[in-house]
């Protein structure tokens, strides 16, 4: 019988643990604080030590706060009026034209999960609130819920109480569910499910939502908001509302779109100039210049100057602080109501997940800190349940730019978030009656000034996948935009999730198996397949020397999830070799008489995965096929001893390495390999198993 030698004799000791994965002695648990030379772990002092390093760790405001500097609290504060400036009309923008919730929520929305976000969150200049597409999706359920209502009202129609009722009832909900849900991803360690969705179907999404968000604004831009409201095509889809909009341009508000594009203009040439390298030179000081609000103001004084709301435009109102009422957000709602807007809330969350993390990773990139995803989803989910008890408010969310704004802005902590909600509390007392005559065309420009910056990086995306030949994601992309633009947001986002699942499980599934041969140059053995020009014919060649020989290398770990397709793979394989061929294809190997797993990629296998593999080898032995393995890895032999596979194969067929087994097939007359064409396939080099 052969020996096995599997284990270096310089090798480290190493402990193995139950699951079969092995790990130095003397390594420190990632959770505990090493102890080393400290007289006992359970000493009162240490257990005080940890609970409150876990305590921190859990509530990192508790870390940050203590340790806050004077210094830090004028950056904090400029950043914290700057993002409040933005977040004022953009919030009540959303929540108006958007949403289709009061006003005043949507301020409120913005306001309380700046506050209580930080308190919990891992980055420092994320900033949360409302969301363009989030409002937008919001508001696409509370139409639909109007809309069944109005169908089934009979004789009565509802009145416009309880129509404010069904939306602040839903858009409630749908916050405390986000929130819920947001809170449980965190909770259960789920931090890396923005991995799994791919940047081609979500730049598809991202731009069909920039889309409908221009067509939304299109009838308060020109001044059709009303006879929208008329004929009753608020809950239409985005392609009906567009047709609607050009049909009826012969209706629009001529001062509105005067007000609508003198707006956009100066907006976009001050965010323009701003911009400019020439400002950032000379001007400085003017990156935190308030322009959205400084328009705003401007637009509400001199519609009130010159009474243009007598004259055709649709102005803000009032916006009332007593209209916010705090109460249990699952109050009154029914177990129907709940269950039908859970797949949105799911929607919701995992649109707006993707921003915060994306926002929170670059911004920690950008300023050398760490940041847990986990814990980025716990502070999103407390955020929004907190906003939840105030009736009507929406979900919020980090974005990218208004993250970029606060950095930029100068914000040092977190700090800065919640003097940004506290700016926008006091504003909300004191300020709201400045804006009564703001126009809502204007609120408008604002919401299209987002779409600007949502189209911004297509060209880019668009660019790198055509030129490094993404066709897959460029297809994708189109998919996603257009199911999205002719169906609804749900549909689209919900096909962009499913679609970057399915690529992940078929990816995740795939099993990477190379037939191995020997580079006449490295005199080593490589994946044939992945050989050049020349070293490929060779290797192919020494390969096929050896007729009715196989020699195969798993290139990756074994379970349930890849294992599965490990037995049509091998069968491909024996067919076909390395070479791409139809299924329909005829056989282009010799029969396999004898075959050799090469398993030194293979770090982890779990129990399904040693049963199929056990199957796949008793088949191999029923067919008289002699079966092989080497490199295999100590601790990896060990659960193979214990699943019954060395009893299946036998255990003198476990070898260290490629040469010992042809060595011994040779030797065994297993094979028949002449004196020079041996000499070719081997070295003198010991190619055996180095442990990792």
């Amino acid at each position: 019988m052969t020996s096995i030698n599997l284990l270096k004799p310089n090798q480290a000791l190493t402990n193995n643990n139950s699951d079969g994965s092995s790990s130095h002695l003397n390594e420190a648990s990632p959770l505990i604080p090493s102890n080393s030379g400290s007289p006992s772990s359970n000493h009162p002092k240490d257990i005080r030590i940890i609970f409150h390093d876990r305590l921190r760790y859990y509530i990192p405001a508790l870390d940050w706060i203590p340790q806050y500097s004077g210094s830090d609290l004028l950056n904090d504060a400029i950043a914290g009026l700057t993002l409040a400036s933005l977040l004022i009309p953009q919030s009540i923008g959303y929540a108006s034209n958007l949403a289709g919730i009061p006003s005043i929520n949507g301020l409120f929305s913005a306001a309380i999960p700046a506050i209580v976000y930080p308190l919990l969150c891992t980055g420092r200049h994320v900033s949360v609130g409302p969301e363009a597409a989030l409002s937008l999706l919001v508001g696409h359920v509370i139409k639909q819920a109007i809309a069944h209502r109005q169908s089934h009202a009979g004789s009565e129609p509802p009145t416009d109480a309880e129509l404010l009722q069904i939306s602040v009832t839903i858009s409630t909900l749908l916050t405390f569910e986000t929130g819920l849900i947001a809170f449980s991803f965190g909770f259960f360690r789920l931090g890396f499910l923005d991995a799994i969705l791919s940047k081609a179907l979500l730049r598809g999404f991202v731009t069909a939502i920039a889309v409908v968000i221009a067509i939304e604004q299109m009838p308060p831009l020109l001044g059709l908001s009303a006879l929208e409201k008329q004929q009753g095509i608020n809950a239409e889809g985005s392609i009906e509302k567009l047709i609607w909009t050009l049909s009826n341009l012969k209706h629009s508000h001529k001062l509105s779109c005067f007000i609508s594009l003198t707006a956009f203009l100066l907006l976009l040439s001050i965010r323009t100039f701003k911009s400019s390298k020439f400002c950032r030179r000379k001007f400085p000081g003017l990156k935190y210049l308030p322009e959205i609000l400084i328009t705003a103001t401007i637009a509400s004084f001199v519609t009130d100057i010159c009474n243009w709301d007598q004259k055709g435009v649709a102005v803000l109102g009032s916006i009332s602080i007593s209209e916010v009422r705090i109460a249990l957000p699952w109050k009154g709602v029914s177990k129907q109501l709940v269950e039908d807007t859970l797949g949105t809330a799911f929607t919701l969350c995992i649109c707006g997940l993707v921003d915060s993390i994306v926002a929170a990773k670059g911004e920690a990139a950008k300023f050398h800190y760490s940041i847990s995803a986990n814990r980025e989803l716990v502070a999103l989910g407390a955020a929004n349940i907190a906003t939840s008890f105030v009736m009507g408010d929406m979900p919020a969310y980090g974005s990218i730019t208004r993250s970029r704004l606060n950095a930029s802005a100068g914000a040092q902590t977190p700090m800065a978030s919640i003097i940004t909600g506290l700016a926008i509390i006091i504003a909300s007392y004191f300020l709201l009656d400045y804006l009564f005559f703001l126009p809502k065309c204007v609120l408008a420009v604002v919401i299209s000034l987002v779409v600007v910056n949502l189209f911004a990086e297509l060209p880019e995306d668009f660019m790198f996948f055509w030129k490094l030949g993404g066709w897959t994601e460029l297809a994708l992309m189109t998919a996603t935009f257009l199911l999205t633009l002719v169906y609804d947001i749900k549909t689209g986002i919900l096909i962009s999730v499913g679609l970057s699942l399915v690529l992940t499980i078929k990816d995740a599934t795939a099993m990477r198996v190379r037939i191995l041969g020997r580079d006449p140059i490295t005199r080593t053995w490589e994946p044939i397949d992945t050989k050049k020009t020349e070293s490929e014919e060779v290797a192919r060649e020494i390969d096929e020397e050896i007729p009715g020989v196989l020699i195969v290398k798993i290139r990756e770990s074994l379970s349930f999830a890849n294992v599965g397709g490990l037995k049509e793979r091998l069968r491909r394989l024996e067919m076909f070799g390395y070479r791409r061929r139809h299924p329909s294809a005829k056989r282009e190997r010799e029969d396999t008489r004898m075959i050799v797993f090469h398993l030194g990629d293979v770090d982890k296998i779990d129990v399904s995965a040693l049963q199929i593999l056990k199957e796949i080898l008793q088949e191999y032995i029923e067919r008289n096929v002699i079966v092989w393995i080497c490199h295999v890895k100590p601790s990896r032999y060990e659960v193979f001893k214990k699943a019954g596979i060395v009893k299946v194969v036998g255990e003198d067929r476990f070898l260290a390495n490629v040469n010992q087994v042809l060595e011994a097939a040779q030797r065994n007359s297993l094979i028949s390999i002449g004196h020079q064409e041996m000499e070719i396939l081997l070295t003198d080099e010991h190619d055996e198993y180095l442990p990792s």
